[in-house]
């Protein structure tokens, strides 16, 4: 700016210069009547390049303050265009989860909304690739159309199921943009994403509440229709057992009545579903209770059954119905065994956040992610000959005392199942709101 003043000045004495030339000139002409020698200063050629000489001074000088004033009408654009990009990149922060990668699909960016619903810290994600929080959820094919769209130069737009770092899931909708070089190819990524997990509870709420009401539906006819029926028929058999002299006939008989109770097993297992009965609260000792199932379980299955090993804090006490708590449990360890084969059985109690916990471990399969979002699906089952009520009773028996399930996977292989239910010391029957019950990788 200072050189520009500078430039200024000196242009504008040299103009000063040779306008006074000229008013010489002019005055001699005036005063003599013709031009002489003495009253030029070097002649008429001299005289227009003096002339010549100041117009392209300043002309240079006129240039340069354009110039000046050009760039630094560009340097405010600019910095008014960066401030722009800073409010934009503030606002989406505020609104999404943003992430960025290379082409490759490295992480070499990620937002603070990023890094809380992912409970990674930025130096965790930094240098990973998404699958840091894959939740094993979607198919291989799926996950190979995202990538060939992508890699195309395409946006693919979509709903993921991720996993954060203390193996909750939750759900975003994701826009992924692929920014390209000058061949055409995609240099990086920028993933736009937002949390719809609310969303998704809400849904899977709605799809319970309507499966309920048809099954309310269904029980009631059950009830009336089946149930009294299977009764009489029961107490028929029983009769014709007594009077029956062979033994062949009255295997065939014994063999009915099974096939009776079991259905009718299944009819009170949808029934229990549909209308439990509210819950009676009491302080229950949890160590003696998981010893009791622990000792059911063994006998339910045998000799072939693995060893149940119960570990973990003595003297819990939950505040729980005694008679709702035991068959869940009961239920959970039937499946540990039943997955287990040979090895092991541990359940563990411990007490954190006003709650106990309950987790029954076994070394079997695993989940399978085919099945894993439909593990509490009434009648659905990868037993045979299973009801598929089991989980689903379970479920519904400890949200009805404040409690809740979670499954996820063993490190190592198994699966590990953790009942969670209120502490009788820390808990009222109006207390906090019921934790959800998922299945989790």
């Amino acid at each position: 700016m200072a050189r520009s003043v500078l430039a200024s000045r000196a242009t504008d004495a040299l103009l000063v210069a040779a306008a006074a030339t000229a008013i010489a000139v002019v005055w001699s002409i005036a005063a003599n009547g013709s031009i002489t020698a003495s009253a030029l200063p070097a002649g008429g050629a001299e005289l227009a390049l003096i002339w010549i000489v100041a117009l392209l001074v300043a002309a240079r000088g006129w240039m340069q303050e354009r110039t000046q004033a050009d760039v630094e009408r560009a340097a405010r654009a600019m910095a008014d265009s960066l401030k722009g990009l800073d409010e934009i990149r503030y606002a989406l922060d505020q609104a999404a989860i943003v992430a960025m990668t290379d082409h490759r699909g490295i992480i070499t960016y990620v937002n603070e909304k990023f890094i809380q619903i992912s409970k990674y810290s930025r130096d965790e994600l930094l240098g990973q690739d998404h699958r840091i929080i894959n939740s094993g959820y979607h198919p291989k094919e799926f996950m190979r159309d995202l990538w060939r769209t992508i890699a195309q130069g395409e946006v693919w737009r979509g709903e993921i199921r991720n996993r954060a770092k203390d193996g909750s899931f939750y759900w975003v909708d994701t826009t992924i943009v692929p920014f390209l070089d000058g061949k055409g190819k995609p240099r990086q990524y920028l993933a736009i994403r937002s949390d719809i997990t609310a969303r998704k509870q809400a849904e899977a709420q709605l799809r319970q509440q309507a499966a309920l009401t048809n099954l309310g539906q269904l029980a009631a006819v059950v009830a009336h229709e089946v149930r009294n029926p299977l009764a009489g028929l029961r107490a028929s058999l029983q009769v014709l057992d007594k009077r029956v002299p062979e033994a062949r006939d009255r295997e065939v008989i014994a063999a009915m009545i099974q096939r009776i109770d079991g259905l009718n097993e299944k009819v009170a297992d949808l029934l229990i579903y549909v209308r439990p009965k509210p819950p009676r609260h009491q302080a229950v000792d949890v160590s003696t209770l998981v010893q009791d199932v622990a000792v059911s379980a063994r006998t339910a299955t045998g000799n072939a059954g693995p060893p149940i090993e119960v570990t973990g804090s003595a003297g819990l006490r939950a505040y729980a119905d005694f008679d709702m708590l035991r068959a869940a449990l009961v239920n959970v360890t039937m499946n540990a065994c039943q997955a287990a084969g040979a090895a092991a059985v541990e359940i563990e109690i411990a007490a954190s956040d006003s709650m106990c916990r309950i987790a029954v471990r076994d070394r079997g399969p695993g989940i399978s992610p085919e099945v894993r979002d439909r593990l509490f699906e009434p009648f659905f089952t990868t037993k045979p000959g299973g009801t598929g009520l089991g989980l689903s009773i379970v479920r519904r028996l400890l949200e009805l005392q404040d409690g809740g399930i979670v499954l996820h996977d063993r490190p190592g292989g198994g699966t590990v199942a953790e009942i969670i239910i209120p502490l009788a010391a820390e808990r009222t029957a109006t207390s906090q709101p019921r934790p959800a019950s998922t299945a989790s990788a």
